[in-house]
């Protein structure tokens, strides 16, 4: 039994280089940088200079980059989320939890399984390189 569970539905990643840009409005003309930190086909964890609050609605226009042999160019995903919590600070940026509202059924089950195979390629790198 696990000691400490989590009421996660999705495995995240912290491996793949992800550009984004964030917006409260789809086809607003602004769009702002965000960094993404994690993500998974449930929603993501980003940093912005741009101050949001809990409740928000934001679009985003990624660009994720798995960084898996096997998997060429980037892939692009429009993305609707709700901010679910304020993170606080991260290097003077402000950090937000989202989840996503508005997904297409077949980009989150492309990210599902994209986030399940690289974390499984990397966790046997992990285990080739250590000798396990």
């Amino acid at each position: 039994m696990w000691e400490n569970p989590t009421n996660r539905a999705y495995v995240r990643t912290t491996a793949w280089s992800v550009t984004a840009k964030v917006s409260k409005d789809e086809t607003a003309e602004e769009w702002f940088d965000a960094l993404v930190l994690d993500m998974a086909a449930g929603g993501l964890l980003f940093l912005s200079e741009v101050p949001h609050e809990t409740g928000d609605a934001l679009w985003f226009d990624l660009q994720i980059d798995p960084m898996t042999p096997g998997i060429h160019g980037k892939i692009p995903m429009k993305v609707k989320g709700e901010v679910r919590g304020n993170r606080g600070m991260r290097n003077g940026m402000n950090s937000y939890s989202v989840a996503f509202t508005e997904i297409s059924k077949s980009d989150r089950i492309r990210l599902d399984e994209l986030v399940r195979m690289t974390n499984s390629a990397y966790a046997m790198g992990a285990d080739d390189i250590f000798g396990r």
